[in-house]
């Protein structure tokens, strides 16, 4: 069985329950399975780094909209504050 073959269409869960099973260790195909899990582990670290910039970009937005909402009503208080004080 040549190890593109095997390697296509399994999950990471699949070619490490088989990484003993199917090949000898030290082979041509188990070195191709061995590495497969790790490109899959990769792209499974990779999507969850998108997913939390993407995340981080949202809160990061928020937190600038609060900022200026939070400045705006502190202008506005000091605003009012000098007002009272002048009266």
């Amino acid at each position: 069985m040549e190890g593109n073959e095997y390697i296509r269409g399994k999950t990471k869960d699949d070619l490490l329950k088989s990484l003993y099973k199917d090949s000898e260790v030290g082979s041509k195909v188990f070195e191709q399975q061995k590495m497969a899990i790790f490109v899959r582990c990769t792209e499974d670290f990779e999507n969850v780094v998108k997913e939390f910039n993407v995340t981080s970009n949202k809160l990061s937005n928020r937190i600038l909209w609060l900022n200026i909402i939070l400045g705006a009503f502190t202008v506005a208080g000091l605003i009012l504050a000098v007002y009272q004080i002048s009266k």
